[in-house]
């Protein structure tokens, strides 16, 4: 980039002083190869003063000139590139476009760090933070950051012992970033900088880093059970998931449960073995060895399924979502559960429609003045004004527990279940980018957020969480147990291997771990 800026200043104009520099400094440069010869470049001193005699002088004389000239040519352009904020504000200006097209944004990252630098030095200076794991790289490069804040532009890449600084933590473009190719064993104060709390927030997010006294970045390590306490629970835990028979006090450690894992492996390979010829639906590629599955073709419903289908479709006629919502509201009133902030009764002419309508509007995400176009009777400002100061998180759960607890009592839903287990799992949701949990799913490979929901075996939904793509889900496993405030108190938990991080939290509850294949 460069290159092309100073071509494009050399043939801005033919006659410019630029060019009459460049010829007068090649007619100077040929003189003083003139008058040096066919001199051996590697010639000591005195053989040049021999060689040159009194030559030298003038030839030095010559060069010194040749430089004047070339250097005077160069005001005028270096005075038009002053004109345009000097020559560190194009470098910057050509950086910037440079990353823009490829896709190098790090460099950029600083400029919007700039204003809020010394509130986040002053923030890490007085928080405590530690790391939840072994891993201490992003807070040894926030050290080091924080020891040579006042340096103007580069901070050596050593530590004052002589130990380099660990960041491959970074990516490669962030290790690009923070250095100066001209300017070996240093690193880029800004951009390293900026690199740093870049990670120092992604390790606060995924509890990575953790700040001491915190609720919300508080170490999830401290949360678990110690090892005295685990061990004693450790027999009945055993007898409850299958590991162990009642009144087995045999040892059971790391070998054992490895061999057990083994036994069942075995167990499981022989019969899939034994079952294979009589088994139509899994194919082996003969050649390769690589197991398929038949796509399964339903075999229609039966007559006492359509039977049944016709009769459930008599019985209950069909309603509309917000006819739903309005005899739901009407018959367990979680309506009352809205209000004012201040507690105060609602002022409103109808809450009982104002409140029916806003959640119907909200849960479709149809907005509100959308929907006053197709409901007539309200306007866009009324039912904004509901949602904003009437409607609040606390109050949302409440209103959900009192369905949750109606729906326990039909007798339909015991039908299904007892209440006693629940399934934990999370569902990729489409939300604005310019949002604090959107992210960019590796697995689902666009930008998002998780709803990660508690359904239990009553099939309703008990909780649910709205988190970023990338955290653990573990924590939210156990946190959507205790934020139950509903009368269905599961005691089974269906999860996948995120259970077992939160399943060492956990000593009143089976935690029973399914992966599917």
């Amino acid at each position: 980039m460069i290159g092309n800026y100073r071509t494009v200043l050399q043939h801005i104009d033919a006659d410019s002083p630029v060019q009459a520099a460049r010829e007068n400094a090649a007619e100077l440069t040929a003189e003083i190869l003139t008058a040096v010869g066919k001199l051996d470049q590697d010639a000591a001193p005195d053989v040049v003063a021999a060689r040159l005699g009194e030559g030298l002088a003038p030839a030095l004389h010559t060069m010194a000139k040749a430089l004047r000239v070339q250097a005077g040519g160069l005001e005028v352009p270096a005075a038009a590139v002053d004109d345009f904020g000097g020559f560190e504000g194009q470098y910057e200006q050509i950086e910037k476009v440079a990353a823009h097209h490829g896709n190098y944004w790090e460099v950029l990252l600083y400029g919007h760090l700039l204003k809020d630098r010394s509130t986040m030095y002053d923030l890490t200076s007085r928080l405590e933070l530690r790391a939840t794991s072994e891993d201490n790289r992003v807070l040894d490069a926030l050290a080091h950051a924080r020891r040579h804040k006042n340096l103007r532009d580069y901070i050596p890449e050593r530590h004052e012992g002589g130990r380099p600084v660990d960041i491959s933590f970074a990516t490669l473009n962030w290790q690009k970033a923070v250095r100066d190719k001209n300017r070996p064993g240093v690193f880029v104060r800004k951009h390293f900088e900026a690199m740093v709390f870049a990670a120092l927030a992604e390790e606060l997010r995924t509890g990575d880093v953790a700040v001491a006294g915190a609720e919300e970045y508080a170490d999830w390590s401290e949360q678990l059970l110690s090892w005295e306490d685990a061990e004693a629970k450790l027999g009945d835990y055993l007898v409850e998931v299958g590991l162990a028979e009642p009144g087995d006090d045999a040892p059971y450690d790391a070998v054992t449960f490895r061999r057990q894992l083994e036994d069942k492996l075995t167990v499981a390979a022989a019969s899939a073995d034994a079952g294979y010829p009589d088994n139509e639906g899994l194919i082996i590629d003969p050649e390769t060895g690589i197991p398929s599955l038949k796509a399964h073709r339903s075999e229609g419903q039966c007559a006492s399924a359509k039977a049944l289908e016709q009769e459930i479709k008599a019985r209950m006629p069909e309603r509309s979502l917000l006819g739903i919502i309005s005899r739901t509201a009407y018959w367990v009133e979680w309506w009352r559960r809205f209000g004012p902030a201040s507690g105060n009764e609602p002022k409103l002419k109808d809450p009982f429609g104002r409140y029916v309508i806003t959640t119907f509007v909200k849960g479709t995400n149809m907005g509100p003045y959308e929907a006053a176009r197709h409901i007539p009777g309200v306007s866009g400002h009324e039912l904004s004004l509901a949602a904003n100061r009437h409607f609040s998180i606390p109050t949302l759960n409440e209103a959900i527990a009192d369905l949750v607890n109606a729906h326990a009592r039909l007798d339909i839903s015991q039908a299904w279940g007892d209440g006693s287990a629940v399934a934990a799992d999370g569902t990729h949701m489409d939300i604005y980018l310019n949002n604090l949990l959107s992210e960019t799913s590796v697995r689902y490979g666009k930008p998002g957020g998780i709803a990660y929901h508690h359904i239990s075996d009553t099939y309703i939904a008990l909780f649910t969480h709205f988190i970023p793509c990338g955290v653990w889900e573990a924590a939210y496993i156990i946190e959507g147990l205790l934020k139950n405030t509903s009368e269905v108190k599961p005691t089974t938990v269906h999860a996948d291997t995120q259970i077992r991080r939160a399943r060492a939290s956990l000593s009143s509850r089976s935690l029973t771990c399914w992966a599917s294949t």
